[in-house]
């Protein structure tokens, strides 16, 4: 039984790692919305990095966020999950 609930408790602390990680998502891209032409500009004037380049990486940003996301935290949690229903 002390195996199972160490499995649970690992398995709450991935999903809400997934939680919080969608909500630091959600907020950075709203917050990215209103003030990208400031933020882009600031990156040219002091990198030298161009426009389209800056929304390149912004794009390259929200991929590797959301790829560590799931197959980082929610893979694993419903893997666990489903081996705490087994046992």
């Amino acid at each position: 039984m002390d195996e199972k609930k160490n499995i649970i408790i690992v398995r709450n602390v991935l999903l809400k790692c997934f939680v919080i990680g969608i909500i630091f998502l959600i907020i950075a891209s709203l917050s990215y919305l209103p003030c990208k032409c400031v933020v882009a500009s600031i990156y040219k004037v002091a990198f030298g990095i161009d426009t389209p380049i800056y929304n390149y990486l912004w794009a390259g940003f929200i991929g590797i966020i959301k790829t560590i996301l799931i197959f980082g935290f929610l893979v694993p949690a419903l893997a666990l999950h489903w081996t705490s229903l087994e046992k």
